[in-house]
């Protein structure tokens, strides 16, 4: 053990500390801009799985998609060629007798099970899901082919390279904070490198992790500080 103290810039001493309200406010800016590209990549990442390990029901899907089937045998074609996706990965809503035909690799017995019910692609993964229309929907779950590795990455890791490369920066900000006048400085005064972003976006981690209780920090840390910020030797202030 030992009595170091916690040592803060000289500089640092008196500039004022962000806000809550300000910090949770900069947080849902950024959030809302990685929203929409982080679904979009990780629906890519799944796309390219599902090229390379089930082609012939990527094609299928396509072909449904985009209404290319406009026969009924070409539909039932691309029926036949999506049922071992829809079997072997468990997707929601697919009927038990679905299963039980493709055990007996009888594909069109398997096909006449679906019946009608609608296909929905989502990259919705894990836990239970509320199917659309009841016993009429199929979910094509993208997120189920990706391995959990995969699928964490393809989730965060926009936003990894966004609160870095961004934090990183001379201004030390991502857009939220820039457009709210705060900024993320080391205790040592100087501007976090790119170790230090990424150890603090890790962080974030934490603040779910605690039920949010580490929020309590705002006001029971006298420099304001979260988790993250303990994590990588930051806090924010006003600019």
């Amino acid at each position: 053990m030992t009595d170091t103290r916690l040592r803060l810039a000289p500089e640092l001493v008196g500039v004022e500390l962000a806000s809550p309200r300000r910090r949770l406010a900069a947080f849902g800016i950024d959030a809302a801009i990685l929203v929409v590209p982080s679904l979009v990549v990780a629906a890519a990442v799944a796309w390219v799985v599902l090229a390379v390990r089930e082609p012939a029901a990527l094609a299928a899907l396509t072909d449904l998609m985009l209404r290319r089937t406009t026969t009924t045998e070409a539909t039932r074609s691309a029926m036949r060629d999506l049922v071992p996706l829809l079997v072997e990965y468990d997707m929601p809503g697919t009927p038990p007798e679905m299963a039980v035909a493709y055990a007996e690799q009888d594909l069109d017995r398997a096909v006449e099970a679906l019946g009608d019910r609608d296909i929905v692609i989502t990259i919705q993964t894990g836990g239970s899901i509320r199917q659309v229309d009841g016993d009429d929907t199929v979910l094509v779950e993208l997120g189920r082919l990706m391995p959990p590795g995969v699928r964490l990455a393809s989730l965060y890791g926009l936003g990894a390279v966004y609160f870095t490369l961004l934090t990183a920066r001379r201004a030390g900000a991502t857009l939220g904070k820039r457009w709210l006048g705060l900024k993320v400085v080391r205790l040592d005064g100087r501007t976090p490198d790119r170790l230090d972003s990424f150890e603090r976006f890790v962080g974030y981690a934490q603040v779910p992790a605690s039920l949010f209780t580490a929020l309590l920090d705002f006001w029971r840390d006298p420099n304001r500080r979260l988790p993250h910020d303990r994590l990588s030797g930051t806090l924010v202030v006003r600019c």
